[in-house]
């Protein structure tokens, strides 16, 4: 009965077995430690009751170890390696590089590579556990003195904590230790604004703003909440979906919008860049046929100023062949001249006109 039930639980909907990757913690929690020195590792991850067999492999060689625990009670250089393990039920574990030395100070840390957030622990290790006044730092500056308290905890770490971390210690003399380097992981990396339109959009029109980003670790136990702003204002304030609508925009909803996610902590909070948004308004059907009913009046009048035009021009060619079969010494040649004179105010006032 038990074994069915295991089985349900880890058997999802689809039929395909999606199982978590096991983990390795270590007892006392330092990747680094002397010579001589006992470390124990354990294997933790989901499996089916009654079933503690372990697969542990050792600088990817396996080993007949099949205990959930992998102790190594006097630690020599050959323990130097990585080390990884599976349950019945899990992937095989991320990687743990363990280290032996042998110093007098030794600067033992909880891991080389920290997700965003997560603590981070320092210890100031003396040979022989001899130590005191010991100092802390980063990058060479300086972090914590004390002259009896041998660890040093940074309780949520973000991207400034990346960097090679050494300390000091009185033995006899002063002692300074190799430099660690430390990589912080960033759990999401800033979002980005994306619209469903490209901008300019119309008035009207339905918009979807969508403020992406993803969790690059896998940390199932962390909610991101969103926000979506434009300019200084919130339009909608920490809630888990990364999407807002703008049902109908308005010619008064262009503007700068950005988005930020957060942890549901609050203590990681990333912005997006801006995105701008243009809305152009449509024109009323009234603008719109008085622009028509102006164009239309303005080619009317111009065909008829042609029309005129080119009448008046035939006109008065026909009345110049018609004067040059007048003789000018009659009667009717002085009322010709006369006729002239008016033809060229006619033929002035057509010029005027074109």
């Amino acid at each position: 009965m038990w074994l069915l039930t295991a089985l349900l639980l880890w058997v999802p909907v689809g039929g395909q077995m999606d199982p978590t990757k096991a983990v390795i913690t270590l007892q006392p929690p330092w990747v680094n430690v002397f010579l001589k020195e006992t470390v124990t590792l354990r294997c933790e991850g989901p499996r089916l009751p009654g079933n503690s067999s372990t697969q542990w492999w050792v600088n990817g060689t396996a080993i007949r170890t099949l205990t959930p625990s992998y102790r190594i009670a006097a630690a020599s250089f050959s323990d130097t390696g990585e080390y990884r393990c599976q349950t019945d039920l899990s992937m095989a574990s991320d990687p743990v590089q363990l280290e032996i030395h042998k110093d007098w100070v030794l600067l033992q840390v909880s891991s080389r590579v920290i997700t965003e957030g997560k603590p981070l622990s320092l210890r100031c290790h003396g040979w022989n556990n001899k130590q005191s006044n010991m100092v802390f730092y980063q990058n060479d500056t300086i972090l914590k003195f004390s002259s009896w308290d041998s660890e040093f905890t940074i309780l949520r770490t973000n991207l400034s904590h990346n960097g090679i971390y050494h300390c000091s210690s009185k033995i006899k003399q002063l002692y300074t230790s190799a430099g660690v380097s430390i990589t912080i992981k960033e759990l999401f990396p800033a979002p980005v604004l994306k619209a469903s339109s490209s901008s300019p959009l119309l008035e009207g029109d339905l918009v979807n703003l969508s403020c992406e980003t993803k969790l690059l670790s896998q940390s199932p136990e962390v909610q991101l909440y969103f926000s979506f702003y434009v300019g200084n204002k919130t339009l909608m304030n920490r809630t888990t979906s990364s999407e807002y609508q703008l049902l109908a925009a308005k010619r008064e909803d262009s503007g700068l919008y950005w988005c930020e996610a957060i942890t549901d902590d609050g203590n990681i909070l990333r912005h997006s860049p801006e995105l701008k948004l243009q809305v152009l308004g449509l024109q009323s059907p009234t603008h719109i046929w008085f622009h028509v009913l102006f164009s239309l009046a303005t080619g009317i009048i111009f065909l008829v100023n042609t029309i005129f035009c080119v009448i008046i021009h035939k006109e008065l060619q026909r009345k110049k062949k018609w004067n040059l079969a007048i003789p000018m010494d009659s009667g009717q040649g002085k009322k010709v001249i006369s006729y002239l004179k008016k033809d060229r105010y006619l033929e002035e006032e057509l010029k005027c006109q074109e």
